[in-house]
């Protein structure tokens, strides 16, 4: 009795197993096989890639797909997305992305990484983001104990170097591209002489600004050289207007000054040409020309007149009342 009534109590001694023995072995086996396969097949996502080490050695790399290994652990295998874009920020760090990103500047430890000196004994914060790429999975996970502490402390060094070369003005302004470029030349030298395995695709300054105490007087030289650089450009906007207008009219000149110097010659060449012709037909003939020269004039003089006097040669004074002669 169980205390519950007349039933029987229960007792597992009692289970008959004889039946479910035949059984045993073949699902034994067909866990066997579920576990081996478990254990032999693996899958590589699309933007990976997976390192193989056997017994503790590297073998192979492998792209997307699936893929076989031995099992109990003799392979093991280790994936990196290396097609992902990998950041590192430096001075600040993104609470939230996307259309209203937030990003932290006050973060504990930031103003440390930030704050650097500038080549004229300024200081400068320095907000930078570093992007790169897994470019070699084995250089990646097997060179390098640490790849992004490693990354980190070179791009922090680098940077200081770099802006310890420039002045606050090159800093602030005009020097952002320039630093840019010689970070990400420096940086990946630098790590691929370490073997980390990466591409470095970009470094980019999010922000150069003066400290906190002095930025009102930053600010305000900094609209005194914007201003100065307007009237700069305007005045040079002008120049570049009024000298080709100059250098326009002075060519214009010289050119109808050189047309009219031409033309003059050329005349005065023809008349020289015409007078040598017509001395030269004088000289042939100078009786001849002599009269015919005469009557050409007199054909052009005589229409004009408009009262003719024909004079006899016999007359030796054009008034006989006058005696000019005498």
């Amino acid at each position: 009795m169980n205390g519950y009534g007349d039933q029987p109590e229960f007792r597992f001694d009692k289970i008959q197993l004889d039946p479910f023995k035949k059984y045993i072995i073949p699902i034994a086996f067909v866990i066997g096989i579920i576990i081996i396969g478990y254990s032999t097949v693996f899958t590589v996502k699309a933007n990976e890639e997976a390192a193989i080490l056997r017994f503790g050695k590297y073998t192979e790399t492998v792209g997307p797909g699936l893929h076989f290994k031995l099992p109990f652990g003799i392979d093991r295998v280790y994936a990196g997305e290396v097609k992902r874009i990998y950041n590192e920020e430096f001075g600040y760090r993104t609470l939230r992305s996307g259309r209203e990103s937030v990003i932290d500047y006050n973060f504990r430890g930031a103003q440390e990484v930030s704050l650097m000196l500038t080549g004229d004994r300024n200081c400068a914060e320095v907000h930078w983001v570093v992007r790169y790429k897994i470019n070699n999975l084995k250089e990646f996970l097997f060179n390098v104990r640490d790849v992004q502490s490693t990354i980190r402390d070179v791009s922090e060094t680098v940077m200081r170097r770099i802006i310890g070369d420039m002045s606050i003005d090159e800093v602030l302004t005009i020097g952002r591209r320039k630093i840019e470029e010689i970070a990400e030349i420096e940086m990946e030298t630098i790590l691929d002489s370490y073997g980390c395995g990466i591409d470095v695709q970009v470094v980019n300054l999010k922000g150069v600004n003066p400290p906190g105490q002095v930025k009102d007087a930053f600010d305000a030289v900094n609209k005194a050289v914007q201003l100065r650089d307007q009237i700069t450009n305007e005045a040079e906007g002008r120049k570049n207007k009024v000298i080709p207008a100059a250098m326009g009219k002075k060519e214009q000149t010289i050119r109808e000054a050189e047309g009219y110097k031409i033309k003059r010659i050329n005349e005065a060449t023809g008349d020289t040409k015409a007078f040598l012709a017509v001395w030269s037909e004088y000289e042939k003939a100078k009786d001849v020309t002599r009269r015919r020269l005469y009557l050409e004039t007199m054909a052009k003089v005589i229409p004009k007149c408009e009262e003719i006097y024909i004079i006899s040669r016999k007359i030796k004074n054009e008034n006989p009342e006058l005696n000019f002669s005498k």
